[in-house]
């Protein structure tokens, strides 16, 4: 099924940080939204200038990168579910540990939207909150 091929793909570029690949597999108006809209500074629907303040938050705060592990993925014609376990060391030696399914759609072959369902409470903590050194 070309869905579920090409959700493993953008799963591949995801976990390896290849920003440029995960763009390819995308439509130009992709959506992108993370649970928790409302209550931290990422919840809700996305920019394409806030998706890249979010990939460089965690590239420094996580400069050992996350590890993903792909747990499954559930396809059908027009979507894909992908369940999740990522964990990472902050840089202040804090561990980040989630599960999320990130839930895709499909137009014409590439990605239409991503929704991203996780533990808000400890992103935002972990994410946006102070590091340790900080306080």
């Amino acid at each position: 099924m070309e869905t579920k091929k090409i959700a493993n793909q953008y799963f591949d570029a995801m976990a390896a940080g290849q920003f440029d690949e995960m763009n390819k597999l995308k439509t130009a108006d992709c959506a992108y939204w993370l649970s928790g809209e409302g209550s931290w500074p990422f919840g809700g629907y996305q920019s394409i200038e806030n998706q890249s303040k979010l990939w460089a938050t965690v590239t420094e705060r996580f400069p050992e990168g996350m590890k993903m592990t792909l747990k499954s993925i559930t396809a059908d014609e027009d979507r894909a579910a992908l369940y999740i376990h990522i964990r990472g060391t902050r840089s202040d030696g804090r561990i980040y540990e989630n599960n999320v399914i990130l839930l895709l759609t499909f137009k014409d072959g590439l990605i239409s939207g991503l929704y991203e369902y996780l533990d808000t409470i400890m992103v935002n903590e972990l994410f946006c909150g102070p590091m340790d050194d900080e306080r």
